[in-house]
Formats: structure tokens, C-alpha cells, sequence
């Protein structure tokens, strides 16, 4: 098992920008240079290197400099993983709200993946389906907390 977090606000550059995670507060035996997992503190990408069931959790406060949807996803290999996008519309900026999931993830038993948290370009908003393409601004994140635990 491993968690991260970021205690300040740090602002992204763009709307299209990894998320650092500067701490690693709780880290397993296994989730080392040596076992199932690599990581290095100030990375963004946490490599899992044996098969298996993961749960991935996220949660963070965000808001922007500028109104407007704020998006963040879940990662894998560089591809949004299904079911872990957390959307927020920034009414008033400067005003934070809570984001939150939690995902699990198969990698095969010989495989490998990278996993990293990343805001997003655009999302589907309005109410019609499938929606309207809208341009996400760049987030700023607060107090955020990143976890993975090996299942299986």
C-alpha cells in the first residue's frame, strides 16, 4: 500500500497537467523499489509492476483562478481510466469544493502499468445525451490524498 498527499495549494498549469504528489506519508514493504510498486516523491507516476486487483482511492479540495468546470482522472498508462473522472463547476473562484473516488483496476498477471492523476482537457456537459464537448480551466488542488492497495 502506498499514500501521498499535498497539504498547500498548488495550482496546475494548464488544464492538461499531471498532479506531483510531494509526500509519501504511509508506504508498504511491498510498495518499494524492490516489490510491486515504484515511486519516487515529486513524481506523478507510480509504476506497479506485478499483476493483480488494485483499489485506487482519490479525494481532494479544488477550485480555479477563473470560473469554470475543473476535471481530474485517474490514469493508466496514460488513457482516462472508465469511471474515475471527478467533475466540478467553479461557480465563484477561490471557492474550494471536495472531489473523491475510489476505482478498482485489474492489471494481468504479467503485466505492468503507470498510474497517475491528471486533470483533463474537456468534458460532456448539458442535458441532452451524449452532451457538448466543454473546455475544463486549470485546477488548484488543496489537501489532496492518493492511495493504492494491492487486493489480490
Amino acid at each position: 500500500m502506498i499514500q501521498s498527499y499535498i497539504e498547500n495549494p498548488i495550482i496546475l498549469p494548464s488544464n492538461t497537467s499531471a498532479v506531483t504528489f510531494t509526500t509519501d506519508c504511509i508506504r508498504s514493504r511491498g510498495a518499494n523499489c524492490c516489490g510491486w510498486l515504484q515511486h519516487n516523491e515529486g513524481s506523478p507516476i507510480y509504476k506497479i509492476l506485478e499483476g493483480g486487483l488494485y483499489e485506487v482511492t482519490f479525494n481532494a479540495n479544488v477550485t480555479s483562478a477563473t470560473a469554470g468546470p475543473v476535471a481530474l482522472s485517474l490514469l493508466m498508462d496514460g488513457l482516462p481510466v472508465p469511471g474515475a473522472t471527478v467533475i466540478e463547476t467553479v461557480v465563484t473562484p477561490g471557492d474550494y469544493s471536495n472531489v473523491a473516488f475510489t476505482k478498482k483496476i485489474k492489471i494481468c498477471c504479467r503485466g505492468d502499468a503507470s498510474l497517475s492523476i491528471a486533470s483533463v482537457p474537456s468534458v460532456l456537459t448539458g442535458t441532452t445525451l451524449p452532451g457538448a464537448a466543454t473546455d475544463t480551466v486549470a485546477p488548484i488542488i488543496q489537501n489532496a490524498n492518493f492511495s493504492i492497495t494491492r487486493k489480490a
